[in-house]
């Protein structure tokens, strides 16, 4: 049975707001997002003009009131305080490039992450080139030179605004719309003693389900060790779906002065006046619509990360005109059939690992389900972890959470269950099927199966993919079938 197409589902209209006092605001920096509205006259007084440098104006393109908008947002470290000496010695360079795109005729708001090892031609002032990685555009020439790179590298796209926002701009409006709930995939941790090996932000974040606000947040979307670069971007998208799935206009409204206030030193735009209102309609159109993570198709090497003018062509694509309504077919996999399953590359799960699994269910106030089937590729023990989980109300429940290797370079996929039955990841489900009695719910990114849920009287469960949703659809739903409870 295939998963049913997208149905296009009613966005908020003009008659839920008042209209000319909001506005919308894009913020970003390391790698999250917040789709933010605000009150007119608070924008107008916190960013009465723009505010980016007239080199870096010149690159936009003045979009047309109600027609698809292209925002180029940039998170730069120009005013990191840190402690890692690479960060110190090294001059300000734009951490990350996302292009972020609203169209009215589209399902989705599009985001894609440049690469940061990029292979470009910078032009200097002085019309010099050389060959750099991307984000040295920044430390070149700012903005500007940002989004000329862009522009030279991908020329079916154009800019329309351009955001730059740093570190300090992002924790403040991380903290300002409340946190962000977020499953984290692996255990993320570095202990800076000033050693070569472990130069990097130091940072302790267990995996599973959880609330990351501030510092830590950012500690989060900015590693950038033990994994590709592929993967950071994968990280930061799935940080940003999370985070826009979360943002209530409420405690936007209730906070907006602590944002902008937050904001209004940390951020460079042209966006202001008329701009904002001309924003609006796209924001309403967004507000209701999923976060569509666009893949930069590019090859790895050892220094810098390439693409070819076919590769560019068909990355401008998938962002300017890939529309979610398409079929993705999904098949019932019979867990019990050895040859079905071997040939989806699952294999059974280790019995060293399922002692883990009961070591884990020690204590819980629900069963643990583990999937008895696991791919083929992954690789060393998995991580069972069992941990308190607080809502939004700061009620405590539990949770526990097992990650699994993938056998990819920092790419791990894992299962969480918890009796706290509403968390916001779950919160709308694409589809609904059941299958051997079970009901199950699926969250789809593009064409790829994202989550698959289910719930008991006791408790929820779901399973998670890679961050670069490796696991095909017919591996997520065949894991989620094989989860039973330990005994």
């Amino acid at each position: 049975m295939p998963l049913e197409p997208f149905q296009k589902k009613a966005g908020p209209t003009r008659r839920h707001y008042v209209i000319g006092a909001l506005a919308i605001v894009l913020v970003i920096a390391g790698g999250a997002v917040a789709i933010v509205l605000l009150e007119v006259h608070h924008i107008n007084k916190f960013f009465p003009k723009s505010t980016l440098p007239q080199a870096a104006v010149k690159q936009i393109t003045p979009p047309q009131p109600g027609a698809p908008e292209t925002i180029l947002v940039i998170g730069s470290d120009k005013r990191a305080l840190s402690s890692v000496t690479a960060d110190r010695l090294s001059p300000p360079r734009s951490d990350t490039l996302m292009l972020i795109r609203m169209d009215p005729d589209q399902h989705q708001t599009s985001v894609l992450s440049i690469p940061r090892d990029l292979k470009v031609m910078l032009t200097s002032a002085t019309g010099a080139t050389t060959t750099a990685k991307i984000n040295a555009a920044y430390a070149l020439g700012g903005s500007a030179l940002t989004a000329e790179t862009i522009k030279a590298t991908m020329p079916g796209i154009l800019i329309n605004h351009i955001i730059d926002i740093d570190y300090a701009g992002f924790r403040k409006v991380i903290d300002a719309i409340g946190c962000v709930y977020v499953y984290v995939d692996r255990h993320y941790f570095n202990q800076n003693t000033g050693t070569v090996a472990d130069d990097y932000a130091s940072i302790n974040i267990q995996a599973g389900y959880q609330k990351l606000c501030g510092q830590t947040a950012l500690d989060y979307v900015r590693y950038r060790h033990t994994d590709t670069d592929v993967v950071r971007v994968a990280r930061q998208q799935d940080f940003i779906r999370q985070a826009k799935q979360q943002v209530g206009v409420k405690n936007l409204f209730d906070n907006q002065d602590e944002l902008l206030g937050g904001l209004r030193d940390a951020v460079e735009t042209d966006i202001h006046g008329s701009d904002v209102l001309h924003l609006i309609d796209l924001a309403l159109f967004s507000l209701g619509r999923p976060v569509r993570q666009v893949t930069f198709q590019q090859t790895l090497g050892p220094s810098y990360v390439t693409a070819t003018p076919e590769q560019i062509s068909t990355t401008e694509n998938d962002f300017l005109y890939n529309n979610p309504l398409t079929t993705v077919k999904l098949h019932s996999v019979h867990t019990q059939n050895a040859t079905s399953v071997g040939t989806l590359g699952l294999v059974a799960t280790p019995q060293t690992d399922v002692g883990l699994e009961t070591q884990g269910s020690v204590g819980l106030p629900f069963p643990l389900d583990a999937p008895r089937l696991r791919v083929a590729t992954a690789t060393s023990a998995d991580l069972v972890r069992a941990y308190t989980l607080p809502d939004e109300h700061n009620t405590a429940h539990q949770a526990y959470v097992i990650s699994i290797a993938r056998g990819l370079l920092g790419q791990y996929y894992g299962i969480e269950g918890t009796n706290w039955m509403t968390p916001p990841i779950l919160a709308g489900a694409h589809q609904t099927r059941t299958i051997a009695g079970r009901s199950y719910s699926l969250y789809v990114d593009g064409s790829h199966l994202r989550v698959v849920s289910w719930r008991t009287s006791q408790a929820v469960y779901w399973v998670n993919n890679t961050l670069l949703d490796s696991l095909t659809n017919q591996q997520m739903l065949a894991i989620a079938e094989s989860a039973k409870a330990i005994a």
